[in-house]
């Protein structure tokens, strides 16, 4: 047991305590804040602050959007292959790869040069003024009506089947004046004829007859060609047109009313004018 201190003796000094260290996770003291009118305003012409509401990768790609199918033609060509980097995010398309990419796109849409599309041949066209018609040639080249057996002209046997062909004359007319007339066309005959129609390729042919009693009309007959048929019409006169046809009564025509004619009917056009149709087929 040890002594007891004597009276009037002072104690010995105790040593001091020394705090135990802070943790590794404390968190410093904040800073006093700083108002607004100490921070100063940003530089002119740089972002201060992103909206909250902003997602994308930075400010400054944000005039470009991913490009889908329908921005791009051609699209579904492979893609040329974009930069890579740490600065890039990998989904942006930048506009140098649109660039490349519409112009790969307007090299694969560029249409080639159509090759000549080869030019059909045809025989040698009808002379102006010439129809073509169904027709069975024979031996010779002579052309005759498709129900025909033998040829009109030489009597040799048709054979084969009916083919388009340059319609020959069917017949002539003669007048009583002694003109004789072919028909390989239309015709129109009186005192001072006129073409009622204004196709160039047909024309008819223009024929003037004496009237000294003024009995015919200026244009007072029309001779058409109707396929292999001869038709001849009263055009509205005023005295008209009278059809004479062997075994039969003489027939008035009636105005603008076409009629067939054979070979040897007789048009009376009056003031003593006739046609003689001949050679009719």
């Amino acid at each position: 047991m040890s002594p007891a201190p004597a009276a009037g003796d002072d104690p010995a000094p105790r040593p001091a305590a020394v705090p135990p260290p802070p943790p590794s996770d404390a968190v410093p003291a904040a800073e006093p804040p700083v108002s607004a009118a100490t921070v100063p305003p940003p530089p002119e012409g740089l972002i201060a602050g992103v909206p909250r509401e902003w997602t994308g990768a930075s400010p400054a790609a944000a005039h470009v959007r991913d490009v889908g199918p329908d921005d791009v033609p051609g699209a579904d060509a492979e893609p040329a292959p974009g930069p890579t980097g740490p600065d890039h995010d990998g989904h942006t398309v930048l506009s140098s790869a649109i660039a490349e990419l519409r112009a790969a796109a307007g090299r694969a849409d560029a249409p080639s040069d159509p090759a000549p599309a080869p030019v059909p041949s045809f025989g040698a066209p009808p002379a102006p003024g010439q129809q073509q018609i169904l027709a069975r040639t024979c031996p010779q080249g002579h052309a005759n009506p498709p129900s025909r057996e033998t040829c009109a002209l030489c009597g040799a046997t048709l054979e084969g089947d009916a083919a388009l062909a340059v319609r020959p004359p069917l017949g002539r007319v003669v007048l009583s004046t002694g003109q004789g007339v072919e028909l390989d066309r239309g015709v129109v005959v009186g005192r001072r004829p006129r073409t009622p129609r204004t196709q160039a390729g047909d024309l008819p042919r223009l024929v003037t007859v004496p009237s000294p009693q003024q009995d015919i009309s200026r244009s007072h007959v029309e001779i058409t060609l109707e396929g292999w048929h001869v038709l001849v019409s009263d055009m509205a006169t005023t005295n008209g047109t009278t059809l004479l046809r062997a075994g039969q009564p003489p027939r008035r025509l009636h105005p603008s009313e076409p009629v067939l004619v054979v070979d040897g009917d007789v048009a009376d056009l009056g003031d003593g004018v006739t046609l003689t149709f001949e050679g009719i087929r």
